[in-house]
């Protein structure tokens, strides 16, 4: 009986894992940073590009990848404060964060935010180059984390909790079960 529940538990954490894919489960916007673009505009004499971190943005971090660029030379432009502004939509708690720059990367920028609450928030990524200041504003919609393999709406990762906590609770009984025929034979 024991083997043969060996084998069926075997085969089902097969079954479950061939029908991912090689996929993990994540909390959605958790694991590996990737970025998609999230504007582009001109603005004065440069060219700004904004990437975003997860591509799909949900409640908690996110991590704006800002690069500026001469418009005609399209040289990077080294030397700016850039300040992050995150205003929920019909709210006044704005949240701030300096984008830094990075040594490896002429021209880029990043800031990390906390944005707790889900729904449109607005964007303002000030950019001072010490005569002027220059602002792109961008509107940025929030969702609620989905803790789904591949937010789908429906959980493998509940499901696969579930059978261990049934198989444990089985393996407990059989495990006592064995040892109280062990103690009535002596």
């Amino acid at each position: 009986m024991k083997k043969n529940l060996k084998y069926l538990f075997f085969l089902l954490l097969i079954i479950i894992f061939h029908h991912q894919e090689s996929s993990f489960i994540y909390a959605q916007g958790e694991g590996y940073s990737q970025y998609r673009l999230f504007h582009e505009e001109k603005v004065d004499d440069y060219f700004v590009s904004i990437s975003i971190s997860p591509k799909n943005p949900v409640v908690g971090q996110q991590i704006f990848s800002i690069n500026v660029v001469d418009n005609l030379t399209k040289e990077p432009i080294e030397e700016l404060k850039i300040d992050v502004f995150a205003t929920p939509l019909f709210d006044d708690n704005k949240k701030k964060a300096p984008a830094l720059s990075s040594a490896g990367m002429k021209g880029y920028y990043q800031a990390i935010l906390r944005l707790e609450k889900q729904g449109n928030w607005v964007m303002d990524f000030e950019i001072d180059n010490g005569s002027s200041v220059l602002v792109v504003s961008e509107q940025i919609e929030i969702f609620e984390r989905n803790r789904t393999l591949n937010s789908s709406s429906f959980s493998y990762g509940f499901i696969v909790m579930q059978l261990i906590f049934v198989f444990g609770i089985l393996f407990v009984f059989l495990r006592a079960r064995k040892k109280r025929k062990e103690i009535s034979n002596l």
